[in-house]
C-alpha cells in the first residue's frame, strides 16, 4: 500500500516533465475533496438516509442498493469535481502528457499510503499486545477480549491479508484513469468526460459496497481489478497528447512573392536631379 504508489510516483517524476509538482497537487486535491466529502456523509447523507427509512446496516435488498449508490455518488461528485477544479484552475497551464498521470498518482497514492499506515499501526498494536506480560496491565474483563482479537488477527491467512493491498492497486489504477478523463474534460472544455469519471466512480464504489455483503472477497477483488484495468486501458487510449509531443505546431510560413517593376533608360533620365 505504501511502496507501490511511492515507486510509481518517483518513476513518473523521473520520466515526465513538471517535476514533483503535479503529484503534490494530487495529494492536496484528495485531501481537499475529503474536507467536504467526509462531513457531508457523516452529517447530511447518512442521517438523511436514516430519516427516510433506509437501514444503514442492511446486508441485502433495496436498502443496501440505495446505500451503495448514495455513498458511491457522493464520492464521485466530491472527488471528481475537485479534480476538475484543480485541472481547470490550478494546473490549467500545464500541458505535459504526464500531468494527469502524476496527479492521479498523488490523488490515489496518498489514499493508499494512509490506508497502509493504518494497517501498519494495527500490526504494531497486535505485536505489542502479544508480548509477554503486557496484558497484565489491563482489567481482567478486557484481557479475554483482547486475546480473542489478537488470535483472530493471526488466524487470517496471509493470502487474504494481501487483499487490502490488491484493492489499493485497483483503486490506484482507477484514480489514474479518472484523472486522465477529468484532465481531458478540463482541457478540451467537454463536460462529457467529467460525467464519465463521476459515473465510473459511482459504479465502482456502489458495486464494492453492495457486493461486499454477499460476494466472496477474492472474487470481489478480482472483479474490481478487472474493472480498473479496463478503465485505465480506456484512459490510455484516449489520453490527450501534450504540447511537447507536437499538438501545438506553428503554422506554415506564408507564400510571399516579391516583384519589382521594369525600369527603362528613359525613366532613369527623367529621375535624374538637375
Amino acid at each position: 500500500m505504501i511502496g507501490i504508489p511511492c515507486l510509481a510516483g518517483f518513476y513518473l517524476v523521473r520520466r515526465g516533465e513538471g517535476g514533483f509538482r503535479p503529484v503534490g497537487i494530487g495529494v492536496a486535491g484528495f485531501i481537499l475533496s475529503q474536507v467536504g466529502h467526509i462531513p457531508f456523509n457523516s452529517f447530511l447523507l447518512l442521517p438523511g438516509l436514516e430519516r427516510v427509512g433506509i437501514n444503514l446496516a442492511a446486508q441485502a435488498g433495496g436498502d443496501l442498493i440505495v446505500l451503495g449508490i448514495s455513498v458511491g455518488l457522493s464520492a464521485g461528485l466530491f472527488e471528481e469535481l475537485t479534480r476538475y477544479l484543480v485541472f481547470r484552475f490550478w494546473l490549467r497551464g500545464d500541458l505535459a502528457t504526464s500531468t494527469p498521470w502524476k496527479y492521479g498518482i498523488g490523488h490515489g497514492g496518498v489514499e493508499a499510503v494512509l490506508t497502509g499506515l493504518l494497517a501498519l499501526y494495527a500490526l504494531i498494536q497486535v505485536l505489542a499486545l502479544s508480548g509477554e506480560g503486557v496484558l497484565a496491565g489491563f482489567p481482567g474483563d478486557q484481557v479475554e477480549l483482547i486475546r480473542s482479537q489478537v488470535d483472530a488477527y493471526w488466524a487470517v491467512p496471509w493470502q487474504q491479508s494481501l487483499l487490502g493491498a490488491w484493492e489499493r492497486i485497483s483503486a490506484l489504477l482507477f484514480h489514474l484513469g479518472a484523472s486522465v478523463f477529468v484532465y481531458k474534460s478540463a482541457r478540451e472544455k467537454n463536460l462529457l468526460w467529467l460525467l464519465v469519471a463521476i459515473l465510473g466512480h459511482t459504479v465502482l464504489n456502489a458495486f464494492a459496497v453492495i457486493a461486499a455483503a454477499k460476494m466472496d472477497f477474492l472474487l470481489l477483488e478480482g472483479l474490481l481489478f478487472a474493472f480498473a484495468a479496463a478503465w485505465i486501458a480506456w484512459a490510455w487510449f484516449v489520453h490527450p497528447q501534450g504540447e511537447e509531443e507536437g499538438v501545438l505546431s506553428p503554422p506554415p510560413p506564408p507564400d510571399i512573392k516579391l516583384s519589382a517593376p521594369f525600369v527603362t533608360s528613359e525613366d532613369l533620365e527623367e529621375s535624374r536631379y538637375d
